[in-house]
């Protein structure tokens, strides 16, 4: 299977136009979520939903085209061979700190305060109703499949035909890192780890059910612990 133009067409499209794109239109969304008295962060869910679509879209269509076969996109069962087992460790790792993380955040309103210090520059785009936090949860399937197929699948595929696996993982978490540039330093490299991690099960199983798994209860459990935490801290302004 060789490297088509198409390919370097995604890459960019990937590397550059998105990184961008996010950058400018959370901008766009903050002034009008500063001018708004309406609920609009529900439609800036749907909206990056349907980038999500067409991200992934963008993957499979030239796929399609091009006649390839799917398996070097990762769509292939798990590969319980080989180094199945690192990729194991680090998922139920991850898994069970996003648990943790997420029981303490719903029961708890212990860590209210560090966390809503933590979430202050990404507040305007965290739910706080429960109509955003269900648009969240979708958000969390299409972001899963979207930027598993993109990142991990993709970007991956093309980056090992020229280095090895290490620098492939590297380069690829970076990619996806500079997706979320929009969060600010701490959230692209906060972003960009969590993609190293994620690339490392997906080298390790050779599948990417795990990863699109991992990565839709990470985000799913990160935004259901802000819309608990902000639910409890109107709660307490409220003096209920």
């Amino acid at each position: 299977m060789n490297v088509a133009l198409g390919d370097w067409a995604l890459l960019a499209f990937l590397a550059v136009f998105v990184p961008v794109w996010g950058w400018f239109d959370h901008r766009s969304f903050l002034r009008r979520e500063r001018a708004a008295d309406t609920d609009i962060l529900s439609a800036e869910y749907i909206k990056t939903i349907g980038f999500h679509a067409v991200m992934a879209g963008s993957v499979l269509g030239t796929w399609f085209v091009l006649g390839r076969d799917w398996t070097p996109l990762g769509f292939t069962p798990l590969n319980l061979s080989g180094h199945f087992w690192i990729g194991s460790l680090i998922a139920g790792a991850l898994l069970m700190g996003m648990v943790l993380n997420f029981l303490g955040g719903m029961v708890s309103g212990k860590g209210d305060a560090a966390r809503i210090k933590a979430y202050a520059k990404l507040a305007p785009f965290l739910p706080k109703t429960g109509r955003q936090h269900r648009w969240g949860m979708a958000l969390s399937v299409s972001a899963g499949i979207a930027e598993e197929i993109a990142y991990r699948g993709f970007v991956m595929w093309l980056l090992a035909f020229f280095m090895p696996v290490y620098a492939v993982i590297a380069v690829q978490a970076i990619i996806f890192g500079l997706a979320h540039a929009y969060q600010g330093w701490g959230g692209a490299v906060g972003t960009a780890i969590l993609g190293a991690v994620i690339g490392v099960v997906y080298w390790a199983t050779g599948s990417l059910f795990l990863p699109i798994m991992l990565h839709m209860l990470v985000d799913a459990m990160s935004l259901s612990v802000a819309y608990f935490t902000f639910r409890r801290q109107a709660g307490r302004e409220a003096g209920v």
